[in-house]
């Protein structure tokens, strides 16, 4: 990933580096969540792989597991949204 900032002083933006900055806040915070997600889903599987058959925290494992696949499809999701209303109203 490049710089979060546009070039030149912020005192002379227009409204095209604002919407670069914009833009870039925008998929740092939805790389940052993913990568958050990711973890969770690699600590449930951990989890899951030494739970050595005790029941509670393989069914606790599993359910990291589960919601850590919500939480990347949500992201997915929300990134699809924030996207097309950025285009709705940008474009």
């Amino acid at each position: 990933m490049g710089t979060l900032l546009p070039s030149g002083d912020p005192d002379t933006w227009q409204l095209a580096q604002i919407s670069e900055l914009l833009s870039n806040v925008m998929k740092s915070a939805l790389f940052l969540a993913g990568g958050v997600a990711i973890i969770y889903l690699i600590f449930g599987a951990f989890q899951y792989f030494t739970a050595y058959g005790n029941e509670e925290r393989a069914t606790k494992a599993k359910n990291t597991i589960l919601w850590a696949i919500v939480g990347v499809v949500v992201i997915l999701i929300s990134g699809l949204i924030v996207q097309e209303v950025w285009n709705l109203f940008a474009g």
